[in-house]
């Protein structure tokens, strides 16, 4: 006769009760997110209408991402599409892929460029910090790409 480990439990659900821990885990060890939404506005408070947002947690090493839509919102989402990000700062940055050739004709309206500035974690100056909160609400002001007065084409640089 076997006996178990456990004294009173059958030695056959002492195993069980290993299989199944083992298959559980002890618990993720992921960062909690955090419900996160928000706007992306040029400072004259038009809505930038395309692009995408992306947030880089300086804790946890970990992005959160969101599409922007016509009207400047974004919902953001780091496991899945839509389930926040991580406590803490984060750096933000806004990216948009536009083509400007004069060949395509687009029929919607992707409004005005941002500045490219905006698109990297090395000149963006896009701050947000996110709290464990229900929802976090994120206004994110961006200037417009500058326009080249000489001839109308657009100019890299930008301004803060």
């Amino acid at each position: 006769m076997q006996r178990s480990i456990v004294p009173g439990l059958p030695s056959q659900w002492m195993l069980v009760v290993m299989l199944i821990a083992g298959l559980t885990g002890c618990g993720e060890s992921r960062p909690r997110t955090y419900a996160t939404r928000g706007r992306v506005v040029f400072s004259d408070g038009q809505p930038v209408k395309t692009g995408t947002v992306e947030l880089l947690s300086q804790t946890h090493g970990s992005t959160a991402t969101g599409r922007i839509q016509s009207d400047g919102s974004f919902v953001l989402g780091t496991y899945e599409s839509d389930d926040g990000a991580c406590e803490g700062d984060h750096q933000a940055i806004i990216s948009q892929m536009m083509i400007f050739d004069g060949m395509a004709r687009h029929q919607v309206d992707h409004g005005s460029p941002v500045d490219p500035t905006y698109a990297s974690y090395t000149t963006s100056p896009l701050k947000v910090t996110i709290r464990r909160t229900a929802q976090n609400t994120l206004e994110l002001q961006v200037e417009k790409l500058k326009q080249d007065r000489a001839g109308g084409r657009a100019a890299a640089g930008g301004t803060k």
